[in-house]
């Protein structure tokens, strides 16, 4: 941008980046009564800003960038107030930079016309806004609130004004916000301006995540405190999608291997706490490759849910299934008595593969060959007792597939009543 035009410019002209000062013109330091335009580099733009007027910009630089000329209260550095009026818009640039006109309007506000304009419009930006924009006095009374608030929370218009504010707060965290607010009373300067989630109470008394953000206000010997509401609930869901994307497989939904691996470290800890045993369980499905290869992917990912699905039958809630590659599955079978208690998981995940998958007309038919190993007889480690478990699963499918076996064992196991075994 050529700095030089806008020295041509008779107003205050800044760029703005993150808020702060980037450049100032000679005319727009003579507004603000500073030596040197270099006096301003560096220090935030709401800081020239009246108290009662922060809001606005706190709001947000995209939202007055939406508008044309908007009324507001500067002060020089002498402290001396003037009416001005702002226009912002947004710098092309990869950065968040805006660029700022401010005019000094003193001399055409003076007449009731256009005061009553300048109010008009900052209802209409307040009312405009979809943050949720509340005022309260210094006894928690909500003063005032704008249509936003009122649509986040499900009331009717002008309900919530004297109300306490710890009505559009959760039960559980009432106690806490009317702690927050005596500090807030008490001078809390550590808190002002600062973003604090929290969860709100709408109407029907449903609860919703909230970011909350205060500040202060003097009017004459009074006190008041803005806050600016907004419903995270959508942010929250989207963190959600990525936490579960990041521990979970896309196609089945189980855990993916990284939580897997998690959840045998967390497992083996308590083992060693308790004592007992605990089984890992590898599964890999027989005769899945020709069904990829006749009937194309489709049905081959129909098929690994429906197989997901089974699996997770087969174990109690304390157990886990996880999905760690193609056509291959983990079993984590917690605090066993015996070993036999591994076979029985193993004979439930055999006898549920046994009915074919139906995909469109085509009855696919599959069935599992079941490595196990126990941890502490078949290795210390997580690594140890994996492995144990990958080796015995080959051997399964070395032997004839559709078994399982032992670490332990040389001998598959399908239908022989391993009565040595059995709970």
């Amino acid at each position: 941008m050529d700095h030089e035009l806008l020295e041509l410019v008779s107003s205050l002209v800044c760029i703005l980046r993150n808020g702060d000062v980037t450049f100032l013109n000679q005319a727009g330091a003579k507004v603000l009564g500073l030596n040197s335009p270099d006096d301003a580099i560096g220090t935030a733009f709401v800081d020239y800003v009246e108290a009662d007027y922060r809001f606005l910009v706190e709001a947000g630089w995209d939202l007055l960038a939406e508008e044309d000329f908007l009324p507001l209260k500067l002060h020089r550095t002498d402290e001396f107030l003037f009416e001005a009026e702002i226009r912002v818009r947004r710098v092309p640039s990869p950065n968040e930079m805006f660029l700022v006109e401010a005019r000094d309007i003193s001399k055409f506000v003076k007449s009731a016309e256009a005061l009553r304009e300048r109010e008009e419009r900052l209802q209409g930006i307040l009312a405009s806004v979809a943050e949720g924009i509340i005022t309260v006095n210094e006894q928690g009374q909500i003063e005032s609130a704008n249509p936003a608030v009122d649509r986040m929370f499900g009331y009717g218009p002008g309900k919530l004004i004297r109300q306490n504010l710890g009505v559009l707060m959760g039960d559980a965290l009432r106690d806490h916000h009317a702690d927050m607010f005596k500090a807030y009373l008490g001078g809390g300067g550590k808190f002002m301006g600062r973003s604090v989630e929290s969860l709100g109470r709408r109407a029907d008394g449903s609860l919703f995540p909230l970011e909350i953000s205060v500040s202060e206000l003097r009017h004459g010997k009074n006190r008041l405190f803005t806050g600016i509401l907004r419903d995270i609930s959508e942010r929250k869901e989207n963190e959600e999608r990525i936490k579960r994307l990041a521990h979970h497989d896309s196609l089945t939904g189980l855990p993916n291997r990284n939580l897997l691996n998690d959840r045998i470290s967390h497992a083996l800890a308590r083992v060693r706490r308790h004592g007992g045993r605990m089984a890992v369980l590898y599964v890999d499905l027989d005769k899945f490759k020709p069904i990829n290869d006749t009937l194309g992917h489709e049905a081959g990912d129909a098929v690994l849910r429906e197989v997901a699905q089974r699996l997770s039958t087969c174990i109690r809630s304390s157990d886990t299934v996880s999905r760690v590659g193609g056509d291959e599955f983990v079993v984590v079978v917690e605090e066993i008595a015996r070993p036999g208690e591994a076979a029985m998981v193993a004979r439930k995940i055999i006898a549920s593969l046994t009915r074919p998958v139906l995909y469109l007309e085509h009855a696919c038919q599959i069935g599992a060959s079941i490595g196990i190993a126990i941890f502490p007889d078949d290795g210390i480690s997580m690594e140890e007792v994996c492995k144990a478990a990958d080796v015995a699963m080959y051997r399964v499918k070395h032997s004839g597939r559709n078994a399982f076996c032992f670490y332990s064992d040389s001998t598959p196991q399908d239908e022989i009543d391993y009565d040595g075994l059995t709970p």
